[in-house]
C-alpha cells in the first residue's frame, strides 16, 4: 500500500484515528505518571594548608606536590569515589549517583586547578539529596585525614577542608517526566496506527457491498478492466466511485441472471420427473 492510499485509508476512518490519538494520550499519561523525580544538591569545599607559620607546612609532603593544594584536592575528589563514600551517601539517602570534582582557575590566563571541590549528589527527594550532599562535605574531612595518616603527617601540618558552600535544598533536574510521557505516548500511538494498518487488508478483502456482491469481485473486476484499458492515469476520487457503483451493478444484474437460469433448470427437472 502506497503512503497516499494508505493516509486516504486513514482518513476514512476518523474513528480509528481518535482510537490511535487516545492510547498515544493514554501512554503519555501513564509514562508522566510512572516516571519519578530526579533532585540534587550541590556543595563545594575548600582545601587550606596549615595554619602554623613555625614551618610545620613543609613537614606535609602532601601540600608541597605540584600545583601544592590543588594537587592534594584533586586526590580527595578521586578518594570520595571509593565504596566506603558510595556507602555512606546511599545510607543518608542518595540515590548513588554523585560527583566530585576540582574546580578550574576562572582565569583564562591560568590554566590550573584549585584547592577548591566542588560537589553533587541526587536523590529521589528534595530533603535526600540534601542529606546526601551533606554526607559527601563530611566525607572530605574523612578522607583528606585518612590520606594524610596513610603518609605519617604530623598533626599541626595536617590540611582541612572548610565549607565554602553548604548543601543547598534539593532542586528538580532534568526532564525525566516529560521524556518518558513523550517516549511512552509516541511508542503506544505507533503501535495502535500499526494495529490499524495492519488490519486493512482484511478490512478490505472481505465483507459484501449493499447489493450483496463480495467486495473481493468488484476489486477484481476492477483490476480487470484497468489491465485491459491500458491506463496509465489514476482514477479521480468521482471517477473511482463511478466505476464502482457500475461494476457492482453489472456484477448484481450478472448474479441475478445466473440465478434465475438456475431456478429455471431445476423447474424444468421437476416438471420431467
Amino acid at each position: 500500500m502506497r503512503v497516499d492510499e494508505l493516509v486516504r485509508s486513514l482518513l476514512r476512518r476518523p474513528m480509528g484515528l481518535v482510537l490511535v490519538v487516545l492510547i498515544a494520550l493514554g501512554g503519555a499519561g501513564y509514562g508522566w505518571r510512572s516516571a519519578s523525580t530526579t533532585y540534587e544538591s550541590t556543595a563545594s569545599v575548600l582545601i587550606l594548608p596549615p595554619a602554623g607559620s613555625d614551618g610545620t607546612a613543609s613537614s606535609n609532603p602532601l601540600v608541597n606536590l605540584d600545583y601544592n593544594m590543588s594537587q592534594l584536592a584533586l586526590t580527595v575528589s578521586s578518594q570520595l569515589q571509593s565504596d566506603q563514600v558510595q556507602e555512606a551517601v546511599a545510607d543518608a539517602g542518595g540515590d548513588g549517583a554523585y560527583s566530585a570534582d576540582t574546580l578550574s582557575s576562572e582565569n583564562s590566563a591560568i590554566a590550573q586547578l584549585t584547592p577548591m571541590v566542588a560537589l553533587v549528589a541526587s536523590a529521589s527527594t528534595a530533603e535526600g539529596a540534601r542529606s546526601a550532599a551533606a554526607a559527601l562535605v563530611d566525607q572530605v574531612s574523612v578522607q583528606l585525614a585518612e590520606i594524610q595518616e596513610s603518609a605519617n603527617v604530623p598533626g599541626a601540618a595536617r590540611a582541612t577542608a572548610v565549607i565554602s558552600t553548604p548543601p543547598g535544598a534539593g532542586s528538580a533536574v532534568g526532564s525525566a517526566r516529560l521524556r518518558a510521557a513523550g517516549v511512552l505516548g509516541l511508542a503506544c500511538g505507533f503501535a495502535a496506527l500499526l494495529g490499524l494498518v495492519a488490519l486493512q487488508p482484511s478490512a478490505r478483502g472481505g465483507g459484501r457491498s449493499r447489493s450483496g456482491v463480495p467486495k473481493a469481485a468488484i476489486r477484481a473486476r476492477l483490476q480487470e478492466e484497468w489491465e485491459r484499458s491500458g491506463r496509465n492515469v489514476a482514477l479521480s476520487r468521482a471517477e473511482a466511485r463511478e466505476a464502482w457503483r457500475r461494476t457492482e451493478a453489472l456484477l448484481a444484474a450478472e448474479r441475478g441472471t445466473d440465478v434465475r437460469a438456475l431456478e429455471a433448470t431445476a423447474q424444468r427437472r421437476s416438471r420431467r420427473a
